[in-house]
Order: C-alpha cells, then structure tokens, then sequence
C-alpha cells in the first residue's frame, strides 16, 4: 500500500468517561457576520464556520447524552503583546497587508458565539488561550489527566492554525484524536483539506457525528451523514 493511502479507521467502542469533547475558538471575530475576519476579508471568510455552526452543536448534543465532559476555548490577545513585537518576521496577516484587531481581551469580538455560550454550562471548562493551540500554556493537560480523559474529539475553527496546532500538541502528548470532519472549518477548503489528511496519516482519524455517536453508545442524530 502506497504510504500516502491511509485504510478506513473504524472506531471502536469508547468508554464516555475516558473521552474529552474540544470546541476550539468558536467565536465572534472568527465567526460572526460583523466580527473583525468578515469585516476584513467579507463575509465569505466565514462562510464555513457559520456553516459549521449546527453540526458543532450537535456534536456537543452528542456528547452531552453520552456524559462526556466538554471544554471550550477562546483565543484572547493583548493589544500590546510585547512577545509578538519582537519578532523579527512579520506576521502572516502583516505579509498579507492586513489590518486586523482580533479578538483583543475584554472585546465583543473575544467572547463566545452567543449559539455556543447559549450551550456551556457550569460543569464545562472554558479555556482562554493566547497562542493557537489549546495547550500551550494552559491548565488543559492537567485537567485532562485530572479528569482521567485519554481520547480528544476535537471540533471548531480554524482547521490550518488553531485546530492543527492542537490536534498536533495534543498527540505529541499521547492522546487520541478524533476529528469529525463536518465540525470543523477553515477560511480555505484546500488548507481544511490538507490538515485533515495529515490527521489520518499522523495524528489520528477523522470520522462523522454518526460514527462518533455509535462509539460513545448513543442514538445517532436524525438526519446526520
């Protein structure tokens, strides 16, 4: 077999204890009709987080009945983030010409989408993370192996950067990662495409909410592929 062809991956039984649910930077400035992306690029910036919204949300549903523990996380920056000034290479949005007041702490932009904190509760964890991944710099691991969480279902936005560099640290720290593909989203099919094929080589499997739901023991959503 050709090394770039991965087999199909059937996932097994999962015990809902050992399995964590991530929502990644599900928010406004990335997701939201007048956040700082849709304002700078257009709205068809966005167009595939937005559509990712309800499939996101039934994965939470899913979890939810299984009794799996969710976390979700927020991208927050400091507009005077004495680390990223000094770099030497500009930023990939400074090559681009772009100006873009992303997510700055304590803004509209920072804060949840209001179909995503309308569906935290108390029991969840919610992450503020100033760097792309959802570890670097966080209590996650530790909360992770407090709780006793082995395998990582990772959902959100964006594919290429912050879900990438999860996904990426969350195996080099010997999790399994599971990725249903119609929950997460990037601003380019191609790059989307390209990380997701990377997980099936590398760092885990992607899979469907079905697929998911089966090995968690719970009712597949209706109407879901």
């Amino acid at each position: 077999m050709p090394e770039d062809k991965v087999k199909a991956f059937d996932l097994p039984r999962l015990d809902p204890r050992e399995v964590g649910l991530f929502v990644v930077d599900m928010q406004n400035d990335f997701c939201h009709p007048e956040g700082a992306r849709a304002r700078a690029f257009g709205v068809d910036a966005i167009a595939m987080p937005r559509a990712s919204i309800p499939a996101v949300l039934e994965m939470i549903r899913v979890c939810r009945a299984a009794g799996t523990r969710v976390w979700f996380t927020r991208q927050v920056h400091y507009p005077d983030d004495a680390a990223r000034k000094r770099r030497r290479i500009p930023s990939h949005l400074d090559r681009r010409g772009v100006k873009l007041d992303l997510c700055h702490r304590g803004s509209w932009g920072a804060e949840l989408l209001d179909e995503i904190k309308a569906v935290v509760r108390p029991e969840d964890e919610v992450v503020v993370k100033h760097r792309a991944s959802a570890f670097f710099d966080t209590s996650v691991g530790t909360e992770l192996r407090a709780y006793g969480i082995q395998v990582l279902i990772v959902t959100g936005t964006t594919t290429s950067f912050c879900i990438d560099s999860t996904i990426r640290d969350a195996y080099m720290r010997d999790f399994d990662v599971v990725v249903p593909r119609e929950c997460v989203s990037d601003t380019d099919q191609a790059a989307q495409d390209a990380v997701l094929a990377c997980v099936d080589r590398f760092h885990g499997v992607t899979t469907t909410i079905p697929a998911i739901a089966k090995a968690l023991g719970v009712a597949a959503p209706a109407g879901a592929r």
